[in-house]
């Protein structure tokens, strides 16, 4: 996969865990204790490590990944989680279509946005 593969998520500073629990917060509240607990059961060892990992530093490959266990259902729930997002306040300056297509994007550009897209605290 090239650079997205290597990026350092830990220059971010605390954005990483910051995306990591408000993505976790949000996949549980549309899919319930028990349908995350799944999902993050086939993604962990799908990805071979931490899906929330992987989220930062190759969301194409976390939406590869998704794809894989969720099928056409992916691009729906990814939407979903972005739109809740975005309800919230915490993605700004993309309509859940945008985040979906960033999500598959391997370009740094796309990966910057999408970072760049939440909100801190």
């Amino acid at each position: 996969m090239g650079s997205e593969e290597s990026r350092d998520t830990s220059r971010k500073g605390g954005i990483d865990l910051y995306v990591k629990e408000v993505f976790k917060i949000t996949l549980r509240d549309l899919l319930g204790p028990s349908g995350l607990s799944a999902l993050e059961h086939y993604l962990n060892r799908k990805l071979n490590g931490d899906m929330y990992d992987v989220l930062l530093s190759s969301p194409p490959s976390f939406y590869n990944a998704l794809k894989s266990f969720l099928g056409k259902g992916a691009d729906a729930i990814l939407r979903i989680a972005a739109a809740k997002l975005i309800e919230e306040g915490k993605i700004v300056d993309l309509s859940p279509e945008e985040f979906v297509e960033l999500m598959k994007s391997s370009s740094e550009e796309a990966y910057r946005r999408f970072l760049n897209s939440f909100r801190r605290g």
